[in-house]
């Protein structure tokens, strides 16, 4: 997937615009509630709600009540989601009471402070999920929009209905609501335990000692990154159409050492998984690459498909591994401290082992859509960073908008003296002219936790540049690898002319200097295909596979790798990019070798 400037990817814009069809596309394509807007400097949220007592006297009753009138008064930023009259009549009579001096002072605080922003949020700020900033009463807001009859309104919390927004006053701005917002009282461990889907569940939170963990009030909680989880939950009914008929079955399966609390248990590793810090809502997953698991380095992949959001849905090894959907009926729903989602099928840590990835950065999903990607129709693609025919894997970073001259594209190339695998490859317009992208972000294949030696896969050309390799850069564990990747150096840099190029010699002294041969030469073949790198003569030196270093890789995922132009001036289209490997450190660094037919060769 391909990552554009600013970091705005086209997943990003996929997702943005999916969201849009589910909600936000509803105000375009039916008709929009008008909203009423006014602005003024002297009067502040309390002289705005005295000035209209017909609606909003009893609002005004619970501010006085609550002591909070004096800052609300006052100057500063704030947001205030306000019911009417009639919601708060409405709510005062579910609770049993008849009038706001029926509050305590502390019902009355708390129910302001639920309904306040530290903050000004114009409904231009909205999204569908959570919003960015936490009410004062510790607890986050939902919003998105619902159609009614044609007409399409702002919701807050899946029930208040914004009937005035926007109102902007000299300290804040005022959102109107039909109903009286109320904070969840319940934390995870007694949302679930409260619910009769999560019988099997509720027992293994228990006996692993992450019912206590859930069970808190997340203002008090020291630990600022554990304020707030999020637990994605399997129901009774997806675990016993798994095959576990009773809970005891269930435990049996999972738990090895006779002890779930024991952090080495599977058992207790299998709820860890299902556990995350931080209040993670439908649309934050949909937008985010991986959930980061309790589960000590494991994290859950995210998918968002047509109208699905998919779970663990991966492609490793060249193979497609079915995921889990969530289930959006049971999912969004709000704790004191998080949030809770269901899927629809169990699902469990997926045990890998460390494999090697040979990744042909000419061979994204969406190239694979192009007819003129490979085959008999193959044939140059232009790629425009600021367009819609970029890939989905690659960031164009610190670029401007570039002109029809200054495009980077997919090249298949017919024979010549620079070989490439599959026959094709990236022509990227790097340099240091402004117009030119100063560095490129891949998202790798699947990488699964361990050591790997890291080659850069390119053909050589002296009108090219030099970068630096880095790996999860602006992330978790970031790494800068070592070595220089000089686009403009041929293999004789490593120390081998084209006499020693033929000495069997040759491949171990150009890989002491970190270089390598990865395409197939002449004299290698892979059952009666011969390669086509010349062994000595023209052509020789110009395939080349670069070591960048190592990378430890923390946690199984896909990650990011990065080239940042170092050096060179790179006025042409001249950099031309192959492949990426990524090989266990103690693996077989030069094997398998790679033909234009796109056929790896063993080694003999």
């Amino acid at each position: 997937m391909i990552i554009m400037k600013n970091n705005f990817n086209v997943r990003n814009f996929a997702i943005v615009a999916v969201i849009c069809t589910l909600t936000l596309v509803l105000i375009n394509s039916c008709k929009q509630e008008q909203y009423t807007q006014s602005t003024t400097e002297d009067v502040n949220i309390t002289g705005y709600l005295e000035k209209y007592p017909d609606q909003f006297s009893l609002m005004t009753q619970i501010i006085k009540r609550s002591g909070t009138n004096g800052y609300l008064g006052a100057y500063g930023k704030f947001t205030l989601f306000t019911p009417t009259n009639d919601a708060i009549t409405a709510w005062l009579k579910t609770n049993n009471k008849t009038g706001v001096d029926q509050l305590t002072v502390e019902e009355a605080k708390n129910m302001v402070k639920y309904h306040l922003l530290p903050d000004t949020v114009a409904t231009s700020r909205f999204s569908d999920g959570k919003l960015a900033q936490i009410t004062l009463y510790g607890q986050y807001l939902q919003t998105g929009v619902k159609n009614e009859a044609g007409v399409s309104s702002y919701i807050v919390n899946k029930l208040a209905k914004i009937t005035k927004s926007n109102v902007r006053l000299g300290n804040g701005i005022i959102h109107v609501m039909d109903h009286v917002l109320i904070p969840a009282s319940l934390s995870l461990a007694k949302s679930i335990e409260g619910n009769a889907r999560y019988t099997y569940f509720t027992q293994a939170f228990k006996e692993t000692g992450f019912y206590d963990s859930l069970n808190v009030d997340g203002a008090t909680v020291i630990d600022t990154t554990r304020r707030f989880q999020t637990v994605i939950l399997e129901s009774d009914s997806a675990l016993k159409a798994a095959g576990f008929s009773t809970y005891a079955s269930f435990k049996a399966r999972y738990s090895k050492s006779g002890n779930p609390k024991l952090h080495t248990d599977s058992l207790w590793l299998y709820m860890a998984y299902h556990i995350s810090t931080g209040p993670t809502y439908v649309p934050d997953i949909i937008t985010t690459p991986a959930i980061y698991t309790l589960a000590p380095k494991e994290v859950i992949t995210t998918k968002f498909a047509g109208q699905s959001v998919l779970l663990n849905e991966d492609e490793f090894a060249g193979v497609i591994e079915p995921g889990v959907e969530i289930n959006r009926t049971y999912s969004d729903v709000t704790a004191s401290n998080g949030v809770q989602h269901e899927v629809k099928k169990p699902f469990t840590i997926k045990v890998r082992v460390q494999a090697p990835v040979y990744f042909d950065v000419a061979d994204q999903p969406e190239l694979r859509a192009n007819p003129k990607w490979r085959g008999a129709a193959a044939a140059t693609i232009e790629l425009y960073p600021n367009k819609v025919s970029t890939l989905a894997g690659v960031d164009f970073g610190d670029l401007v908008p570039v002109s029809q001259g200054s495009r980077y594209n997919y090249v298949t190339v017919p024979n010549g003296s620079r070989k490439y695998n599959a026959n094709d490859m990236l022509d990227l317009s790097v340099g240091s002219s402004t117009a030119r992208l100063k560095y490129v972000e891949f998202r790798t294949p699947m990488l699964v936790k361990g050591k790997y030696k890291v080659w850069i896969c390119y053909a050589a050309n002296g009108s090219s540049v030099a970068f630096q390799a880095g790996f999860d850069i602006g992330k978790p564990n970031p790494q800068v690898l070592p070595n220089t990747v000089d686009f403009r150096q041929d293999l004789s840099s490593s120390g081998i002319n084209s006499t020693t190029a033929a000495l069997a010699s040759a491949d171990a002294l150009m890989m002491t200097n970190g270089f390598k041969r990865y395409m197939a030469t002449t004299n290698d073949y892979q059952g009666t295909l011969r390669g086509q790198n010349q062994i000595n003569t023209t052509g020789w030196n110009l395939s080349v596979g670069r070591l960048a270093g190592v990378i430890d890789v923390q946690t199984t995922d896909r990650h990011y790798l990065r080239l940042t132009m170092i050096a060179g001036s790179g006025t042409t289209n001249q950099t031309w990019l192959d492949m990426i490997h990524f090989i266990p450190i103690d693996a077989e660094q030069g094997w398998p070798r790679f033909s234009v037919q796109g056929v790896q060769f063993q080694k003999p």
